[in-house]
């Protein structure tokens, strides 16, 4: 599923400068993907996974 645009589009290209208000905003919009139900969780990648041919 393509992710929409950004309703903050216009904040994001003028903080482009700006790491601390781009980081923000950035922020912002990840907010709304998930609150949209456009953004899918990352599969949690700290369980330990066992390595093909080593001991158990």
């Amino acid at each position: 599923m393509p992710a929409p645009k950004p309703s903050n589009f216009q904040a994001l290209a003028d903080a482009w400068d700006n790491p601390d208000t781009f980081a923000a905003e950035l922020l912002k919009y990840y907010s709304d993907l998930e609150a949209s139900g456009h953004r899918i969780p990352a599969d949690d990648i700290t369980t330990a996974c066992r390595t093909p041919g080593a001991a158990a």
